[in-house]
């Protein structure tokens, strides 16, 4: 399985491979456009794309985002010639590019990644190989850190637009009850708070997205045990998240789904992120969810970021992304 948060190891090299577009340092004032978790990939022919060089890219992108009740792929990728790249303003204002040239007369395998290159915000990955063989190894190296990026960019992406439109009650409520802020866009409100707890949520028609944000003193590390994990979730559930048929109330759906328990960086804190699946214990409702669990070294206390989302018969992919973004939003003070 792909870890979400891996260390990027992308080294940014030399500025002159980018052929397609003028060097140096600009000032960009482009919007950047496009959908959620979708990437552009320009290669340098046809073959390329429609041969085993494609099928690996497709093969990485579009395997099965983590962890959701219904396949939807990491990202939805759409080809274009390197040549449309170069002379289509359009194209060169996605928010996230990927180059891939197959160079004969290139001496080695090459990566560069840049920020807002031709549009803001933007991040735009070039891949040069002397071979197509050279290429197979060189991505396989590389992939986990280039998706890191990417994911990055997204949630960048998406908080610079909720800290446009803020829900600031909300904001101000988490920052003076946990000491921290989070970018909660307009429409989430505070369902419920107590001592150490507070729960957020937002309600459309189509769909439920909702956090609970619930601390506790750090005793052992323990606390970053997968079944501590799920077993504290279970029980603030329990106690304060019910469904709407009485007695009804979230629990982790572990006899659904596999759970995903890794190690990552959260606001570059070591951190465990647990991915899985809840439903309600006396109803029919489920959904994914995402937890971060870290340790607050000042206040010695556990901290627990914990997203998910309901959205029956529809994608949850796009609004698990905007959830993992508010909680990545995490700063520590006002």
């Amino acid at each position: 399985m792909l870890q979400v948060k891996s260390t990027v190891s992308i080294v940014i090299i030399s500025f002159i491979l980018f052929s397609c577009g003028s060097s140096g340092k600009k000032s960009v004032s482009r919007k950047s456009s496009g959908k959620t978790a979708e990437i552009i990939v320009a290669t340098n022919s046809e073959a390329t794309w429609e041969g085993k060089i494609g099928d690996t890219i497709r093969n990485f992108f579009n395997q099965d985002y983590q962890v959701l009740p219904q396949s939807e792929p990491l990202f939805e990728l759409a080809h274009i010639p390197v040549e449309k790249l170069a002379n289509n303003n359009m194209f060169r204002a996605h928010h996230n590019i990927l180059i891939v040239e197959i160079d004969d007369k290139a001496k080695d395998n090459s990566i560069e990644a840049r920020k807002d290159f031709w549009a803001k915000p933007q991040r735009v990955i070039q891949i040069i190989a002397p071979s197509k063989s050279a290429f197979f190894s060189f991505f396989e190296e590389n992939k986990s850190s280039i998706y890191s990026i990417l994911m990055d960019s997204e949630y960048e992406r998406l908080i610079k637009t909720f800290k446009s439109f803020p829900a600031r009650d909300v904001q101000e409520k988490v920052n003076k009850e946990f000491g921290f802020t989070m970018a909660f866009p307009s429409g989430f409100y505070v369902a419920k708070t107590a001592p150490g707890f507070m729960w957020i949520r937002k309600e459309t028609q189509h769909n439920s997205q909702g956090m609970m944000i619930y601390t506790y003193d750090f005793v052992d590390t323990l606390a970053f045990d997968k079944s501590r994990i799920l077993s504290f979730r279970n029980s603030m559930t329990e106690e304060y998240i019910p469904g709407p048929s009485e007695g009804s109330f979230m629990v982790v759906a572990e006899e659904y789904s596999p759970i995903v328990s890794e190690r990552t960086q959260f606001d570059d804190r070591f951190a465990i992120e647990t991915r899985g699946l809840w439903r309600l214990e006396g109803d029919f409702m489920g959904g994914p969810f995402v937890n971060y669990t870290f340790v607050d070294e000042k206040t010695n206390k556990v901290i627990t970021i914990d997203s998910y989302v309901y959205a029956p018969n529809a994608p949850k992919r796009d609004l698990m992304i905007q959830m993992e973004a508010i909680a990545h939003s995490f700063k520590e003070g006002i």
